[in-house]
């Protein structure tokens, strides 16, 4: 094993985990999908007809039909200006604000067109048009000798067979390294490949007891025995179906949805649980294939629960317009499954690659010849209508502009120039027969290449979701194609691919390498190290709920809410996930966006990160868990046996003498409070009572008894036998009849707090609702609303520890319509210098044990300290 540094307590706790802004990098391929299936049609439907060569117009000086057109753009200047919207002409005449400037003239553009092109400017304006002139033609690339449009080889032995090597793509991996003169960075230790292994394979770290039971054994096969039973837990379903959940673009919600229309994508969860169901029980990938387009020919009753796995096409965004729908469909499935940009010939032929216009149409005739039925026994499923159709050309991509019928078939580069039409229905079940037949040399290349990456750290082809013809041959395409054969001579065994990989020696190289390798293969495209990566979002929270005792491993089921304060226990492949208001934690911490399909994660290192890991009431609470579970039934003197118990429980090792030494000093020094966190979520409590006579005051409160899906209240059905409606919420509440709903904060010490509020009675009916703020005897705030709405703003309040301010919400005359909005910032400054915030919607919680609010222990902040460090963030 190698040595670890020690760790500086004091300072962890300022510093520790602080970020450097990184830039994302870039991703060409889904900067120019949506610009082929989102800008370019917008800009010929709505523009060419007035500003583009091909129609022999140029009015005011401006063409939009190339980069460099717009660049120069007209009489007015350049008609874009990359990165920056509001500077650019070309959106501010679409936005109509400018009487001089208003383009479409006909009419406005639509408010979600508006935002295509705003979207598309202020991420760059990527376009990769040229002026249509004899002389700016792009290179002619004969796709048929393109290495992605062969048939995938069997390696071929070499002639430097490796001692270390026992899989064939070892050695011709290895090979190609020495052809290069790089040399492989060696083994890892045996540690850190098990805690390499847990989290690729299951998401979460070995147990110290799994970790020493792995180092004791001297049996050969030790390694290949710890790959198999990872393989055979339930856990290895739910990390390897969020992956899968990645590709599919999975949301619980439909995205925008107008007025009246339900937001929520109902069933959604059963898609996942069905890819965790298969993941586990490893179902062949060429039958994961068909059943996730064509169920509804196998499983039509959904009587062994296969039909919900046409959540895959069904689990998208829901937009507006059919075609969009349609259009999306098409490519999750070409891009997912097939690693080809079909979506681009929408309105023309690809411009790279063998993808006639007409293809992208006959993929829409199958489409648009599937429908929903209310009868159906899965509210995911698509069944063939009646009368199936195809489709026609839409020359330009212009709805109505009809061309040439597309014959519902495949696509002609992977079947011949002229497929067989389609036979069953809408052509689905024929559709993933040819995806999945073993004649097409894409679509086992891709899956391998995307198992790959997730236990590699990196994909061997950089494009995940595009084999086109710009896609260069990757330098270890032998081991690419090797995999991809075996794969489909093991049945199409995801498990078995899994256990080849982890069990070759190029997933054991060690992620230290020495720079001269670094300088030859800076991005690492030979895999001669191992790749050191940090926990991705749903692993580090699976980890922390594990460290702290909390994690629930119950399966399946209902979305969970995890970001909006309620304390949910649940793993994170059980999130809601909201895909018109996605939560800004999952954001800050790159979790796939769902509006699209993903190819693959790109991992941002940005303060907003450190923050949540410093501050949040989610590792605020983790850290006092963690550090009362660890030292359960130790004697409260013996310090050191505590902190050997807290490394063991977070870190999984035993303290070296110098972080024990440092880490007693620090548990024995006193407490600076100016640099100790304050736990927010409990400095709240949520209850119910009254005022007393004098309305200062509310001497009986009392605690709210129930809390369930993100609401205290008196019982599990509202209206409560005793409470009535009262209830409290993230954003508000409801009082009852002559009680009133009371939300309660303490002050943790000594100081100063300003308060600033926003209240609503939004209901046109009923008699409105008193909201009232009451502190030491005095009463700081009072007003009835009324269908109106009122802001506080800085309320300053002098405060002892321990004070408490009331936030009263009482019913008028009636409780009829009385459910209001109330949300509350509080920003604390204690008389010795401690600065808190905080928020009644972030910090809401569902936290029963009723704890005064506090400022962590020392022994509470060494475990928040453990929590965050890089050692347990980080992989290798």
């Amino acid at each position: 094993m190698h040595t670890r540094p020690p760790i500086q307590f004091q300072i962890a706790l300022l510093v520790a985990f602080l970020a450097t802004n990184a830039a994302r990098g870039e991703d060409t391929a889904a900067a120019e999908t949506f610009f082929e299936s989102k800008v370019r049609p917008l800009l010929i439907e709505r523009c060419y007809e007035c500003h583009s060569r091909e129609f022999d117009e140029a009015q005011g000086g401006l063409r939009v039909d190339s980069a460099a057109a717009l660049a120069k753009g007209g009489s007015r200047g350049a008609a874009i200006v990359a990165g920056d919207p509001a500077k650019s002409l070309l959106v501010k005449a679409v936005l109509y604000d400018d009487d001089s400037m208003q383009m479409p003239p006909e009419g406005k553009l639509k408010d979600e067109e508006i935002e295509i092109l705003r979207k598309w400017v202020a991420s760059g304006a990527y376009d990769p048009r040229v002026d249509d002139t004899p002389d700016a033609e792009e290179p002619q690339i004969d796709w048929r000798q393109h290495w992605a449009f062969q048939p995938p080889q069997q390696a071929a032995a070499v002639d430097r067979i490796d001692p270390r090597s026992d899989d064939p793509i070892d050695a011709v991996a290895l090979d190609r390294m020495a052809r290069e003169g790089i040399e492989s960075s060696g083994p890892t230790d045996r540690e850190t490949w098990l805690r390499r292994v847990y989290f690729d394979l299951i998401g979460l770290p070995p147990t110290r007891d799994e970790i020493d039971s792995f180092l004791a054994s001297e049996r050969p096969d030790a390694a290949r025995r710890v790959v198999d039973n990872l393989l055979a837990r339930p856990e290895y379903g739910e990390r390897w179906g969020r992956h899968w959940m990645d590709v599919a673009r999975y949301a619980d919600t439909v995205g925008y949805a107008p007025a009246k229309r339900e937001p929520r994508l109902l069933e959604s969860e059963n898609y996942r649980d069905w890819l965790i169901r298969v993941y586990n029980d490893d179902m062949p990938f060429d039958r994961q294939v068909t059943l996730q387009l064509a169920a509804d020919t196998i499983d039509p009753k959904n009587e062994q629960g296969d039909l919900d796995a046409m959540g895959f096409l069904t689990i998208g965004r829901r937009f507006l317009s059919n075609e969009d729908i349609v259009d999306d469909r098409i490519d999750v499935v070409t891009r997912g499954l097939l690693g080809l940009t079909v979506q681009c010939a929408r309105c023309h032929d690809h411009k790279f690659d063998p993808i006639p216009t007409m293809d992208y149409y006959s993929l829409v005739g199958v489409m648009k010849s599937s429908e929903y039925r209310d009868d159906l026994p899965s509210k995911l499923a698509l069944f063939d209508k009646k009368k199936t159709t195809d489709h026609p050309v839409w020359v330009r991509g212009q709805r109505g502009n009809r061309g040439p019928i597309a014959p519902r078939r495949f696509l002609t580069a992977l079947h011949g120039d002229e497929p067989p039409k389609f036979t069953h229905g809408s052509g689905r079940l024929d559709l993933a027969q040819a995806i999945v037949d073993h004649n097409n040399p894409l679509t086992r290349r891709v899956l391998v290449n995307r198992v790959w990456m997730h236990l590699m750290g990196k994909p061997i082809v950089g494009t995940p979701s595009d084999y086109g013809v710009r896609t260069e041959q990757p330098v270890q395409v032998a081991v690419l194609d090797d995999l991809a054969v075996d794969f489909a001579e093991q049945g199409d065994s995801i498990k078995h691919l899994v256990r080849r990989i982890a069990n070759s020696y190029l997933y054991r190289q060690s992620s230290q390498v020495a720079p001269e390798v670094v300088q030859r293969d800076p991005d690492n495209w030979y895999f001669a190290r191992g790749i050191a990566r940090r926990r991705d979002f749903e692993s580090l929270r699976d980890t922390i709920l594990a460290s702290a005792g909390q994690l629930d491993l119950q399966k399946g089921g209902a979305p969970v809410v995890i970001s909006d304060g309620s304390p949910q226990s649940r793993r994170t492949v059980y999130a809601f996930i909201d895909r018109q208001k996605l939560p800004a934690l999952f954001r800050v911490f790159d979790v796939a966006s769902p509006d699209a399909h993903e190819p693959q994660r790109y991992y941002t290192t940005v303060p907003q990160q450190s923050l949540y890991l410093m501050n949040s009431p989610f590792i605020l609470d983790a850290s006092i868990k963690v550090a009362d579970v660890s030292t359960r039934g130790l004697p409260t003197e013996s310090l050191d046996q505590k902190i050997n118990a807290l490394f063991l429980r977070v870190l999984k090792r035993q303290p070296t003498a110098e972080e024990l030494r440092y880490a007693i000093e620090f548990c024995q020094s006193p407490i600076d409070p100016a640099t100790v966190p304050v736990s927010p979520a409990s400095a709240w409590d949520y209850g119910y009572g009254n005022f007393d006579e004098t309305r200062t005051q509310v001497p009986d409160f009392k605690r709210l008894p129930h809390f369930q899906k993100g609401r205290w209240a008196g019982g599990p059905k509202i209206p409560d036998e005793h409470l009535q409606y009262t209830s409290l919420t993230p954003t508000g509440g409801h009082p009852g009849d002559v009680i009133a709903s009371v939300r309660r904060w303490t002050a943790p010490q000594t100081g100063e707090v300003t308060i600033s509020c926003e209240m609503k009675h939004p209901s046109d009916k009923g008699d409105g609702v008193r909201m009232s703020i009451a502190s030491a005897g005095k009463v700081l705030f009072e007003e009835l609303l009324m269908n109106s709405e009122q802001s506080v703003r800085e309320l300053v309040v002098q405060v002892k520890e321990g004070q408490v301010i009331d936030f009263v919400a009482e019913d008028n005359i009636s409780t009829a319509f009385d459910s209001y909005q109330w949300t509350i910032q509080i920003r604390f400054q204690s008389d010795r210098g401690v600065i808190a915030d905080f928020d009644s919607k972030t910090d809401f919680s569902g936290n029963p044990d009723g704890k005064q609010p506090r400022l962590l222990t020392r022994f509470e902040q060494l475990a928040h300290a453990l929590l965050i460090s890089n050692e347990l963030t980080f992989i290798d």
